[in-house]
């Protein structure tokens, strides 16, 4: 059983249980919270640090991403490159990444324009899925802006922001 299929299967098991969850402590917290202070932070508090999906959103997140990517010419195969903060979205893009076939493609957010470029490279990645904070990274990729030799610089086939 793969893991695509586990996820299937815990949306149809569990469809309203939670699956994932991002807490992002509100901006007037100081100092560091541990795991046990973290799990005090409640949903709907109005405050917005608390985020949440069922396995059946997950599942279906993931199936929608994967569909995205096919009516995109990815094909089984093929490489996607991930650019993304820790969020809540990322896990739905990874799997979704392979249901559609592909080779999901992590990226370290610290990366820098050169560093992203490099491993993108170093991959042979075919897509990339990058949030709006890296925009300007990934303009300075695009148009070369960050060193590219024409010997080493394999231009993608697609990029998205998510």
């Amino acid at each position: 059983m793969t893991i695509t299929e586990l996820l299937r299967q815990n949306a149809e098991r569990y469809p309203d249980d939670t699956s994932l969850v991002e807490i992002t402590p509100p901006p007037t917290v100081h100092g560091r919270l541990t795991w046990k202070e973290y799990a005090l932070i409640e949903s709907g508090t109005g405050q917005n640090v608390r985020r949440e999906i069922t396995w059946k959103d997950f599942n279906c997140q993931a199936n929608r991403f994967a569909n995205f990517l096919l009516s995109r010419g990815i094909r089984k195969g093929e490489k996607v490159a991930i650019l993304l903060m820790n969020c809540l979205e990322w896990l739905p893009i990874y799997f979704g990444i392979l249901k559609a076939g592909a080779i999901a493609v992590p990226l370290n957010y610290r990366y820098t324009a050169e560093e992203i470029r490099y491993c993108l490279n170093l991959a042979e990645a075919d897509f990339l899925v990058f949030g709006p904070e890296f925009t300007g990274r990934v303009v300075r990729i695009v148009f070369g802006a960050c060193c590219m030799s024409e010997k080493t610089a394999r231009p993608l086939q697609k990029a998205m922001t998510v």
